[in-house]
């Protein structure tokens, strides 16, 4: 066989030959030290290489899915909207605009590794939870050596601040508990399964961020309804008022996350919202600057500035206006009806995990088009497996698995 006969067979499986790096990277969420190396591990290992192995079929394929154009035209318009930001240089606008083909090529990827390469998937996914736990342990050995153990829990990993390593946590969570635990066979590993289901919320409840916390309570007991099982949800109930009462009663270490209020969130989003209402149509733009003062609490005190809208709604509608605020709604609610579809197949679990972010997303993060951070792992994760799951079921996949998996014909 020739070079290029061999290049061409190898090439057949595209993207899904990448199912060992993207495990890699989202791996790196939670052991890598620095949001840097989370990036050169992502374009060294995710985005040069589909580069080479993305075809036109994939990109064909994955347009089949109503979700993959929603979500595109939505990450399009708001890299489109640097262009009317007040602060619009073409060179900041270029380093802005590079994020639409990362992401982009990030959803190929993880369409194709999900659906063409399932068993891969699944070690993926137990790799990924494994990560977690371990990130976990060793951010309170680390960070609790030197502060005091009521402070809140900052991971020694690639996430953005304690609240964001939660929620990453939350959604980790989600997928222990109904993904990986019940496909788990032997007792022994559903053992060492339910023990990592401990230790991420024990690492969601020492963040003191009380929305991860609040959605993985939630989303845990929606997820024991959609699989009826009650007697788990009873516990789950009887263990949150028991909880709550002994909060109340003594609150101890847990008081200063309770007297925290709405940390500043009320008047930071009344900031935003004044600027929303003022170019509710195009927004601000990409480029605008998204920082904001508001009041000190103490008397003569200068005023606290808070670098983003903390809700990526209202972030979405700061630079995009109404229409970004209008494609995101459609890019959840087309994900939400492909997760209930899935739910109602008994699997949950993505739709669990979508849920998650969603509610996080209300009071906490800004850009959904930027490099790798942690909204690729509870936002865009759970939409690119959805999206998957939906181009799949569009009739196309299975015809062109076939296409591209046959050996070229001809003499060797």
């Amino acid at each position: 066989m020739s070079v290029a006969r061999r290049w061409t067979v190898w090439r057949a499986r595209g993207p899904e030959r990448l199912a060992l790096t993207l495990g890699i990277f989202l791996a790196g969420f939670f052991l890598l030290p620095s949001g840097k190396a989370l990036n050169n591990v992502y374009y060294a290992l995710v985005l040069a290489p589909a580069l080479f192995l993305l075809r036109g079929a994939d990109w064909r394929w994955l347009a089949g899915s109503n979700m993959w154009r929603l979500a595109m035209l939505l990450l399009a318009y708001l890299t489109l909207s640097g262009l009317w930001s007040a602060g619009f240089t073409f060179d900041d606008w270029l380093h802005e605009a590079k994020a639409l083909p990362y992401l982009a090529v990030y959803l190929a990827v993880l369409a194709c590794v999900c659906v063409r390469r399932p068993a891969a998937w699944e070690r993926l996914l137990r790799g990924v939870a494994v990560a977690a736990v371990v990130g976990t342990l060793l951010s309170v050995a680390l960070y609790y050596r030197a502060v005091p153990w009521p402070a809140r829990l900052e991971f020694q990993a690639a996430v953005y601040n304690a609240n964001e390593g939660a929620t990453l946590l939350a959604g980790c969570l989600m997928l222990v508990l109904f993904h990986i635990l019940p496909a788990a066979r032997g007792r022994w590993r559903q053992a060492g399964w339910l023990l990592a289901a401990l230790v991420l919320a024990t690492g969601i409840v020492l963040t003191g961020s009380r929305m991860p916390l609040a959605a993985a309570v939630a989303c845990t007991a929606l997820g024991f309804a959609l699989r009826r099982q009650w007697r788990l949800l009873g516990l789950l109930a009887a263990a949150g008022a028991l909880a709550l009462g002994l909060l109340l009663v003594e609150g101890g270490h847990a008081r200063p996350a309770l007297e925290r209020g709405d940390s500043y969130r009320l008047a930071i989003w009344q900031q935003f919202a004044a600027r929303v209402a003022h170019r509710p149509w195009l927004g601000e733009g990409v480029l605008t600057d998204d920082t904001t003062q508001i009041a000190a609490p103490d008397p003569g005190a200068p005023p606290l500035t808070m670098n983003h809208p903390h809700s990526v709604y209202l972030a979405t509608a700061l630079y995009g206006g109404l229409p970004a605020l209008g494609l995101l709604a459609a890019v959840v609610a087309s994900a939400l009806w492909q997760g209930m579809l899935a739910a109602r197949r008994g699997q949950p679990a993505w739709l669990l995990v979508l849920l998650v972010g969603l509610l996080c997303m209300l009071t906490d993060g800004d850009r959904l088009l930027h490099a790798p951070r942690g909204i690729w792992f509870y936002f865009w994760l759970p939409v690119g497996v959805l999206l998957a799951t939906q181009a799949q079921a569009g009739g196309t996949h299975a015809s062109l698995t076939a296409t591209r998996c046959r050996r070229p014909s001809g003499k060797r």
